[in-house]
């Protein structure tokens, strides 16, 4: 029997990279998972792909920046399986610009989506998860924010720095309701469309040279991510109350 058997589990972006092997990973571990994204096609492979492993779940169509869509998005959760025990608020945007030529369209991208979307997901998420008796959320953030700045990444740090203080204060309040929340900054992690490797098409940097930027010589894998996700998620972290835990393989510590 998984860790997670007969528990719920919601994914946001979970069409590609890190959401959908955290998805897949929930799944394998007995949970019915939701998986949401608005790359529709990209949440149906998700879906299929958890089936095909013998695993059980939805997919539905969501854009985080949208609080009715939120809104839905967990109420249908809660309507077809009667409670929500882990969300993990993993969808996220970003785009390299130097600081000077950045505009407000752009600052409205990054808030709309890394930082107001973890606060709808958050404030729906918790609501569902008192109906049931408690639960765990995880806010993925990044080592660029509260921790590191990146040239041509200020608003996207911003962003993640705000979602660091977001997950700290709300696991506060809600502590007591048996309901944790943390978040994750993660670095270096091999995922298709993760931001580090975004960053490494623009600088046109292969695996091989960027594995060797970090003391442990390589890139992450996505599946270590997923773990840590799941043990954040898990009863034996209920102990762990609004912490930021940094998943960089020494970037930091270096």
């Amino acid at each position: 029997m998984g860790r997670f058997e007969g528990k719920v589990a919601l994914v946001t972006g979970a069409a590609r990279g890190l959401g959908r092997v955290t998805a897949m990973a929930f799944a394998h571990e007995g949970a019915k998972v939701v998986a949401t994204d608005i790359d529709e096609p990209g949440g149906e492979e998700t879906l299929q792909l958890i089936r095909k492993a013998g695993g059980t779940g939805m997919f539905l169509r969501a854009d985080v920046g949208k609080e009715p869509e939120v809104e839905a998005m967990v109420n249908k959760t809660g309507e077809a399986y009667g409670r929500l025990d882990c969300a993990v608020n993993n969808a996220g945007v970003v785009r390299f610009k130097p600081i000077a030529e950045e505009t407000s369209e752009s600052f409205d991208f990054h808030v709309g989506t890394n930082l107001r979307g973890v606060f709808y997901c958050m404030k729906h998420e918790i609501r569902q998860m008192l109906k049931n008796g408690g639960g765990a959320i995880v806010n993925q953030s990044s080592i660029t924010g509260s921790l590191t700045g990146n040239p041509g990444e200020s608003l996207y740090a911003a962003t993640k720095g705000g979602v660091d203080g977001l997950t700290k204060s709300a696991a506060l309040e809600v502590a007591k309701n048996n309901i944790s929340i943390n978040a994750i900054a993660a670095c270096g992690i091999d995922a298709p469309g993760d931001v580090f490797h975004q960053w490494m098409e623009k600088e046109k940097i292969s695996p091989e040279a960027a594995g060797k930027l970090f003391p442990i010589g390589r890139m992450g894998k996505a599946e270590e991510l997923a773990a840590a996700v799941l043990f954040l998620c898990s009863e034996q972290a209920r102990f762990i109350i609004g912490h930021v835990l940094v998943i960089d393989g020494g970037w930091i510590a270096r």
